[in-house]
């Protein structure tokens, strides 16, 4: 039952210019910077500003490195954390709720918006996603005997997720919850104290070694860089704030084809729990997440797939409960119901999948982009290059300068850098080539583009200059 939508998942992929696609994700140009970077020698969190962890960033590499002239490779990496993350959920409600649930979840899951695109891009939210449900699966399953190895386990899990992103965090009280459920229902001569101290040690053990094998204990070392764009206050408004993104409420009414059915489901576990705790874990993650997400600042539209996971679970249990009274003898004005659900909601899915795919194959293709071409041009005159969209420096093959491999909005919140900074930035490095968005919004650096560049190529989305050193001699 697994293999249905793990096969629908590849299928759908397969439709997808994985290859040649320019953007899949939002964030896709960071990554990739980061990667590239390290390739070329600079290191993270000295040379390269970077508030995440660096697993992700060395997987990449290590892509890179054999395959360095094409997205495929390390979007393929985010592909292989997203069947597992598909595997982790299924296996997850199988636990609780059964074969059939476990598999209503996991293709509501697949077609849950966003999930396609966020599985197929190279970006970090899958990739921590993944081992953290890994972790719960091995916490649900696992025995407590004698031999803490649930929690060896499942700490291990966790504290390689935490190397890839910090926001695996979050599903931490989903842990303990699920090894204080586990130790009520055995006769484990541990408490619950000590299965968590076991998985916090290994937990700790696990980014450690993580660490020291991927970076040379460099995360660690230069924690204060994640700590301050996390926690530490926002510093300068000159680029917005945090509070200018708060959760969207509004998706849940948007994707209906998920919140109706899970409200029917939160209904169902509501009146299972004083019977049977387990039957509250959907409710209580759902619950969980809301709370969390809707305070978090900022929130970004990937996060939505945090979220998705429990509602889905619940949607699963809503579904259920209308099919089991549209089974009964008295059942007619379920079955109308159910049937009416599965047309409007199969129909939206679908649609929504075919949209997504369609998005992205009708988005910039490295095939189509002229000013590539342009660029192409002036390769072998160029050291480096600065673009605000960092991905087209990885398509072009011309390095950013690796101060500005992440010029992020966290990064001015939390004052690392500024206007003036990056106008010096760009005066020291002198890039041959500098590639900005088409938006009319005033760059701190305009008397330097008037000055030492020329506007060689401008379309609808894109502004692509040239110092005038080498636009007078363009390599042909």
């Amino acid at each position: 039952m697994l293999a249905v939508p793990l096969a629908a998942f590849i299928t759908l992929q397969a439709f997808l210019p994985l290859r040649t696609a320019v953007l899949i994700g939002a964030d896709e140009g960071f990554e990739v910077a980061k990667a590239t970077l390290t390739l070329n020698g600079y290191k993270l969190y000295t040379d390269i500003w970077n508030d995440q962890p660096p697993l992700h960033t060395c997987l990449l590499s290590e892509v890179l490195r054999h395959f360095p002239s094409t997205m495929l490779g390390p979007r393929l990496i985010t592909s292989v954390f997203a069947i597992l993350l598909l595997a982790g959920v299924f296996i997850l409600c199988w636990r609780f709720s059964g074969s059939r649930l476990a598999t209503i979840v996991t293709v509501l899951l697949l077609a849950s918006p966003g999930f396609l695109l966020l599985g197929s891009s190279c970006m970090l939210e899958i990739p921590a996603l993944g081992p953290t449900v890994a972790a719960l699966c091995v916490l649900a399953w696992g025995r407590r005997d004698k031999w803490p190895a649930a929690e060896i386990v499942a700490g291990t899990l966790f504290g390689i997720a935490l190397e890839v992103k910090l926001i695996s965090l979050v599903l931490l009280p989903m842990a303990a919850l699920l090894v204080w459920i586990s130790h009520r229902s055995s006769s484990s001569s541990r408490n619950v104290t000590h299965s968590l101290l076991f998985m916090s040690a290994c937990l700790a053990a696990s980014m450690v070694v993580t660490d020291f094998a991927t970076c040379d204990g460099a995360y660690l070392s230069h924690f204060q860089q994640s700590w301050q764009s996390h926690f530490g206050g926002t510093k300068s408004l000159d680029h917005g704030s945090p509070n200018d993104h708060p959760f969207d409420w509004a998706a849940l009414l948007r994707n209906w084809d998920l919140t109706m059915p899970a409200i029917v489901g939160v209904v169902v576990c509501a009146r299972s729990v004083p019977n049977n705790l387990v039957a509250g874990i959907p409710m209580i993650w759902l619950a969980y997440n809301l709370v969390v997400f809707g305070l978090h600042r900022p929130w970004w539209n990937y996060y939505y797939v945090h979220t998705a996971i429990p509602l889905c679970w619940c949607a699963a249990m809503g579904i259920d409960a209308v099919w089991k009274k549209a089974r009964s003898s008295q059942g007619k004005f379920w079955r109308g119901v159910l049937a009416l659900y599965a047309l409007c909601a199969g129909a939206w899915m679908v649609e929504r999948l075919y949209m997504e795919v369609q998005v992205v194959r009708h988005s910039p293709q490295t095939y189509t982009s002229l000013f590539l071409k342009e660029m192409e041009r002036y390769k072998g005159q160029s050291r480096s290059f600065y673009a605000e969209e960092p991905v087209y420096s990885f398509h072009s093959g011309i390095p950013l300068p690796p101060d500005l491999g992440v010029v992020v909005a966290k990064r001015y919140w939390s004052g690392e850098m500024t206007d003036a900074r990056l106008t010096e930035d760009l005066v020291s490095s002198k890039p041959e080539l500098i590639l900005l968005k088409n938006d009319n919004k005033p760059r701190p650096f305009r008397d330097l583009l008037n000055n030492e560049y020329f506007l060689i190529y401008m379309d609808a989305d894109n502004l692509l200059y040239v110092r005038k050193s080498i636009a007078t001699f363009p390599k042909h």
